[in-house]
């Protein structure tokens, strides 16, 4: 068996890792250049991953059964088209796009029963049309460009810096502020059919980018709402017709079990949400069962929590548990640690943040 991973980026290296422990022959596309994953393929090809029709001839003259990526935004369009171009599992190419575009994710899951909406319209130009608001790019992820305005002034100054500094963002999207708990779940698709694997618990910093500063599992809901959630993802996933692949959802839940649609993103989660908290905190290994549905050989889970797994983010918003991060070092639980400084940045987004660490446990690990 033979299987495309496209991108070479560091979320692309599970994947790697896995298709070798499963005896699946590797071919990466990407620039040679950051190409983190570069080594670990049985054969890589220095190209572009936009270069769709070059890619789908070697894959063609490779004789690929599968095409996979995960993890990356900037992915997971190529991996549909050449997937798709190719007769081979994916969700389909339009599908994706649609997905990425915030705006059209809330029409297309505006009669979703059980799901609460948020008032929502597409920015083009004057006044907030209500305070409070969140402002976020309609295409865009990893919390970059948010804001939570509630005046005038704010809300001018939110729009430029979702529009970012080289103002490529045209599209804006304005939403109605809901105050609650925000979760993710990740899910695995196949051939149309949905599977719950795990609820993440987020921690974020709050107004006014909201970025995530951790990530717990399983997430500490009571079983009536895990019930719901689980229930809730495949009608929101047949509304935007996702069919394939590992997804990410992520929700607000106001008050008991009030459920609001964040975002939908077609691929696994980032943050080693995908590549290393699920497979630790349940019995399940879903980088594998990625492989598997790209390669048209999915078999449905027996899911079952084993362990409490988290990450844990060190930034300025987080300074006061520096020592903490400093002094785990033999900790039982502590499953990784990287730290780039100790010098450490006012995240406004998931890619400013200094460093993490894993743990894995019969409990939750707390920074108190």
């Amino acid at each position: 068996m033979k299987l495309a991973i496209i991108g070479a980026s560091t979320g692309q290296k599970k994947l790697c890792i896995k298709a070798h422990e499963m005896g699946v022959e590797t071919i990466g596309f990407a620039w040679s250049k950051g190409a983190v994953c570069k080594d670990l393929f049985d054969k890589f090809y220095d190209i572009s991953i936009t270069d769709f029709n070059k890619i789908i001839e070697i894959c063609k003259q490779e004789n690929v059964n599968g095409v996979v990526t995960n993890g990356s935004n900037f992915t997971i369009e190529p991996s549909s088209f050449i997937a798709e171009s190719l007769q081979l599992p994916c969700t389909p190419y339009n599908i994706i796009k649609r997905i990425k575009d915030k705006h059209a994710v809330r029409e297309l899951t505006k009669n979703v029963d059980g799901l609460n909406q948020i008032r929502s319209y597409s920015y083009d130009g004057g006044n907030p049309q209500f305070l409070p608001c969140i402002v976020k790019p309609v295409f865009g992820s990893a919390k970059e460009g948010v804001s939570f305005v509630t005046s005038k002034e704010d809300f001018d100054k939110a729009i430029q810096y979702a529009q970012g500094e080289s103002k490529e963002q045209k599209q804006i999207l304005i939403e109605e502020f809901i105050k609650g708990r925000e979760f993710s779940v990740e899910s695995i698709s196949f051939h149309g059919k949905h599977y719950v694997i795990q609820i993440t618990d987020k921690d974020c910093t709050g107004a006014p980018h909201f970025v995530e500063i951790g990530h717990h599992q399983p997430a500490n809901i009571t079983d009536d709402l895990r019930n719901k959630i689980s229930d809730l993802i495949p009608k929101i996933l047949d509304a935007v017709g996702f069919t394939n692949g590992a997804s990410h959802t992520e929700l607000m839940v106001k008050g008991d079990n009030d459920i609001y649609l964040i975002e939908i993103n077609p691929r696994g989660g980032g943050d080693e949400i995908s590549n290393t908290l699920v497979e630790l905190s349940t019995n399940v290994d879903y980088v594998k069962m990625m492989i598997d549905v790209a390669l048209d050989k999915f078999k449905a889970p027996i899911v079952r929590n084993t362990n409490f797994a988290g990450i844990y983010y060190l930034c300025k918003q987080t300074e006061k548990h520096l020592d903490f991060f400093k002094k785990i070092e033999n900790e039982p639980w502590l499953v990784k640690k990287e730290i780039s400084s100790y010098e450490l940045n006012e995240a406004t987004g998931n890619r400013d943040r200094n460093g993490y660490f894993i743990y894995c446990a019969n409990k939750k690990i707390t920074l108190e």
